[in-house]
């Protein structure tokens, strides 16, 4: 993997330098001093992977992250823990608190190999669902929405056709590895391509409004392409 170092310390960026060398697949491509000089490489350079302190002047960590949905995979490194929340509604690969330990360091190097791996392989573009004892093949083009009632799982289709599946939407949203695919509310999953209308509070599918929480409403906005 190809690795981008973000740090405005000296120290902190020369550290995670030294333990990132004795990691046999991982390659540092680059180290920069602030936000903005990584953004200014990333649209140049080809990486696979952030090492991202937050508390940094020009553009911090969380407002690069924040700015750029097409954004690598994330690791934090920081001595701030008030954004962790918000970090991981980004799908940020990992946490960590500064002063950084090599072992810790490799447990999450481990979650960005896993995540790689899956990123690199095709994506998938279908699901087999369990309905009334047999397995359905379901395209996922053709799901417009997963909605969470009770213990059960509701996929709405284009061809208005419904499958309603025990299961939570925890677990679908785990095993929906597709990019189109967005939780944007504890009850629903939302196809991103399917969506005709964003409001404040809610998003239009078809002729269903469906609500967005407060918290998943920025990486919804940072999932799309707003002129």
């Amino acid at each position: 993997m190809r690795c981008l170092i973000v740090d405005d310390d000296e120290m902190a960026r020369k550290s995670l330098e030294l333990m990132c060398d004795k990691i046999e697949d991982l390659t540092v491509v680059g180290m920069c001093e602030n936000g903005l000089e990584a953004l200014n490489f990333l649209n140049k350079e080809e990486v696979d992977l952030i090492l991202l302190d937050i508390e940094m002047p020009e553009l911090n960590g969380m407002e690069l992250v924040r700015m750029k949905p097409d954004i690598p995979q994330v690791i934090f490194t920081t001595t701030l823990k008030e954004y962790a929340l918000e970090a991981f509604e980004y799908k940020v690969t990992d946490y960590l608190h500064k002063p950084i330990v090599l072992s810790r360091l490799l447990k999450a190097i481990d979650k960005a190999r896993e995540v790689h791996g899956k990123k690199t392989s095709k994506e998938i573009n279908e699901l087999y669902i369990k309905v009334d004892g047999r397995h359905v093949r379901l395209s996922l083009d053709d799901i417009l929405y997963v909605e969470s009632i009770g213990d059960y799982v509701v996929f709405h289709t284009e061809k208005k056709e419904k499958f309603i599946v025990h299961s939570t939407l925890k677990n679908i949203d785990a095993k929906i590895d597709n990019s189109k695919f967005l939780k944007v509310h504890r009850s629903y999953i939302v196809n991103l391509s399917k969506i005709v209308d964003i409001e404040e509070t809610n998003l239009v599918i078809k002729d269903k409004v469906i609500p967005i929480s407060r918290a998943h409403k920025p990486v919804l906005m940072n999932h799309i392409k707003t002129l």
